[in-house]
């Protein structure tokens, strides 16, 4: 039996469960419309936890792990002792099945899952290519190239540093299905000399949520060891474990949180190296989505992580697992231990990130950032920044080695604090680029020239709704999607009423109404190539909080118009933007060249012109603004 027999025979099997399930409502019509039973069906399909496709996949999975264990000699109670189930398991046979390709064939037909999901319409069946697993469970699966290389990379680090291996504890954090497990297993026995036993049994360590995958990475340990009995089966439960690590105490009983006599105490700082692609996953609640059991746990998660006291740097802004692991792997790696993982580019550019990101940096070693864009594609079915990341715990940073599209470079940490005093990002950009950025954070940023406003718009769409209309009033209202190259199109023909400006501050009424202001969008799409678009609004302009604007004497406008469109400004706003806002606070950052050395009645024809104006005011070599323009 290969793969795709498999992935027939579990898509027969859902079926067969739903019809049971819901036999009256799909056979009698009467008993409920279609309509309803469609939405009933594909609901239950949908439900990852309790429904009857992850059910039906779970059963699948244990019962292709006990004819392993039955060939071995093992009946279902020892594998239902040693492997996570439920009560009410159901096991199903299978004809002409190759024991050996089983551990691959568990690990393919969960990864197929986790990239699908089931519908039912007009009383077909049918699977269908989906991210909705992926996104719930915040799981993707990394590349066996790139495990192999972020493994490898970790235990030469550590190798070049230690002189007891004979010892090594090495965790796979968050494993999945074990790719890192094999990979660890692989390295150290192919080029270190150690037996697949010793390995398995005394230097590997994994952990995960997803009971599933526990499973089958205990089911891959298994298949190295050269004999399989009572007691190797029991060293690999306790090694590789069913828990939420990152959760202690013995709170949230039903996540399998965390205990003191787990991996007999070495997750208490003690593993000499851990690797891992941590859970991405933001925990924001959904309300279109996410109602009564789910919204409830993500609440109380959130509600541990910031009152818990054992998170002190990845708590800020929106919680997402993949920093909270981050912090956690710290933890449960010893001093000097080396640490290999992959996670998102935000992590080194985002303003969420900047606690954690400033831990790392500067009470550790961070010895290398390798880039990867987001054409790359490192996962299966999911588009995304990604970075790998090596560290060395309480060691001390000074040259990070940083790769980019095949090329390596060195980031001394001195030239992030002083390009990046107070948030301290790790741009993704080449080695030239580091050199235009030291070039031109010579100058002043925008927020130290006093004699700037950088604001917000100042009518909320939402809490100040009752004061728009289509009735023509003298004042337009500006909204982001207004704004162009060319200046604001009048496409929405809406206005506001006048008794808005009564409830104003008498700040804004005094510094920016009824005054000419530089407009830009407060929404702009990460993909676009450019994303700051300033253009000058009416003097009665109302603007809402979909655009920012700068206020200024008419002198100073003019000139920070010439600059803040030029490809250079451009380029700076977005390689520390991670997302689709444009923050005051990032246009705060932008070094802004003394502004005496432009020409504010300075006519241009084209773009390049502009830029190649600009460029030579702030110093630009002709290559360094050729690779500016490409980018």
């Amino acid at each position: 039996m290969n793969l795709r027999l498999l992935l027939l025979k579990e898509e027969q099997l859902i079926q067969n469960n739903i019809n049971l399930k819901y036999n009256n409502e799909i056979n009698d019509a009467f008993v409920m419309p279609i309509s309803n039973i469609q939405k009933l069906v594909n609901d239950e399909l949908c439900n990852t936890e309790n429904g009857v496709a992850y059910k039906t996949h779970n059963d699948l999975i244990f019962s292709l792990i006990s004819v392993f264990l039955s060939a071995k000699g093992f009946n279902h109670e020892f594998c239902t002792k040693y492997f996570e189930c439920n009560d009410d398991t159901v096991f199903y046979t299978f004809e002409n099945i190759d024991i050996t390709k089983i551990p691959a064939l568990c690990e393919e037909l969960h990864i197929a899952f986790l990239n699908s999901k089931f519908e039912y319409q007009k009383g077909k069946f049918i699977r269908v290519r989906s991210k909705n697993n992926l996104i719930e469970k915040g799981a993707v699966y990394t590349k066996p190239n790139i495990v192999h290389e972020i493994v490898e990379t970790t235990l030469v680090n550590y190798v070049n540093n230690s002189t007891d291996l004979a010892n090594i504890k090495i965790l796979d954090f968050a494993c999945g299905t074990g790719r890192f497990y094999e990979s660890i297993l692989l390295l150290l026995t192919t080029k270190y000399g150690f037996s697949n036993d010793e390995t398995v049994l005394k230097h590997i360590f994994a952990i995960d949520i997803d009971m599933i995958a526990v499973n089958i990475t205990r089911l891959k340990a298994l298949s190295y060891l050269s004999e399989i009995n009572a007691e190797t089966i029991e060293i690999i439960s306790q090694n590789i474990l069913l828990r939420n690590a990152l959760i202690h105490g013995g709170m949230f009983t039903d996540d399998y949180s965390l205990k003191e006599t787990d991996f007999f105490g070495l997750h208490y700082g003690k593993f000499d190296i851990v690797v891992s692609n941590p859970p991405y996953l933001v925990l924001k609640i959904n309300k279109d989505k996410e109602r009564g059991a789910l919204s409830e746990k993500i609440q109380k998660q959130v509600a541990y992580f910031r009152n818990s006291g054992v998170y002190h740097y990845s708590v800020e802004g929106m919680l997402n697992y993949y920093q909270l692991s981050i912090e956690t792997i710290l933890s449960m790696v010893k001093a000097k231990g080396e640490i290999g993982i992959i996670c998102p580019t935000s992590l080194f550019a985002d303003i969420s990130a900047t606690k954690l990101r400033k831990h790392l940096l500067l009470k550790h070693k961070l010895r290398g950032i390798k880039y990867f864009a987001e054409k790359e594609q490192l996962f299966e079915n999911i588009t995304q920044a990604t970075n790998i990341f090596y560290l060395q715990k309480a060691g001390t940073t000074n040259t990070i080695i940083v790769e980019e599209s095949g090329n390596r470079f060195g980031v001394e940490l001195s030239l992030v604090k002083k390009l990046f005093t107070e948030k301290m990002e790790i741009p993704f950009i080449t080695e030239t680029e580091w050199k235009v950025l030291e070039k031109i954070s010579n100058k002043k940023k925008l927020k130290q020239i006093s004699t700037i406003r950088n604001r917000r718009g100042e009518l909320d769409l939402t809490l100040y709704k009752k004061y728009i209309t289509n009735k023509k009033t003298p004042f337009r209202l500006v909204r982001g999607n207004m704004i162009s190259e060319t200046g604001i199109k009048n496409i929405n023909e809406e206005f506001v009423d006048e008794a808005f400006l009564r409830i104003k501050s008498d700040d804004f009424v005094k510094n920016d109404f009824h005054k000419k202001r530089l407009v830009c969008q407060q929404i702009s799409n990460t993909g676009l190539k450019k994303r700051l678009k300033f253009v000058f609004c009416n003097e009665t302009d109302i603007l809402g909080n979909s655009c920012n604007y700068l206020s200024s004497d008419e002198s100073t406008l003019l000139k920070l118009n010439i600059i803040l469109n030029s490809s250079l400004l451009n380029w700076r706003f977005k390689i520390t933007s991670t997302n689709n806002h444009i923050n005051n606070y990032e246009l705060d950052e932008l070094p802004i060249v003394d502004l005496h050395l432009i020409d504010e009645n300075y006519n241009y024809q084209s773009q390049r012109e502009l830029d190649e104006y600009v460029g030579k005011i702030y110093g630009l070599e002709q290559d360094e603004l050729k690779l500016i323009l490409q980018r």
